[in-house]
């Protein structure tokens, strides 16, 4: 049975590295536009607790599955799966919102400014869209695992003659 847990692993990692991104950058433009206007963008608050919900839900989850890998097989089922599924759909449409809100309120330079806080306000929209993209693909690798165990999990109760694929009961 192949083990979807490596890559998974391997893209929270980028899904960490890229909200770290994130949180500095949405700490930045609410400080910054704190002290200097007296007001922030409620939509840059948003994405700034995501990112920080999101560094502080990968290293639980990461260590629930790593944790499970080596368990791993059909029979057993993996409990920590839909947890890890039912976090990752949290952060995900918090993401997918934050995303949408930012880029409709700054889809280009022109409406995020000249100078540095406009190229930090663009930065904060590219970044929220990437980790909605990396937690999309561990979706699909949570799907494909589910999958998998669950095709080993009935092939394990299934007759000899049936797993070797003729029905005539010749192996």
């Amino acid at each position: 049975m192949s083990s979807y847990v490596i890559p998974r692993a391997a893209l929270y990692a980028l899904l960490w590295a890229s909200s770290i991104v994130e949180l500095g950058l949405t700490g930045y433009h609410v400080r910054h536009t704190k002290t200097s206007a007296g007001f922030y963008d409620p939509i840059v608050v948003e994405l700034l607790v995501t990112a920080a919900l999101t560094l502080i839900w990968i290293p639980i989850t990461v260590f629930a599955h790593v944790r499970k890998a080596k368990s791993l097989h059909g029979g057993s089922g993996y409990a920590p799966l839909h947890g890890e599924s039912a976090g990752n759909f949290v952060v995900w449409v918090m993401y997918l919102v934050g995303g949408a809100i930012a880029t409709h309120k700054w889809p280009s330079p022109a409406f995020a400014g000249a100078g540095k806080e406009g190229h930090v306000l663009l930065s904060i929209v590219a970044f929220a869209w990437i980790p909605f993209g990396v937690l999309s693909l561990v979706k699909v690798f949570t799907l494909m695992q589910y999958a998998a165990l669950k095709a080993e999990s009935h092939s394990s109760h299934a007759p000899i003659n049936e797993k070797a694929g003729n029905g005539n009961g010749n192996a």
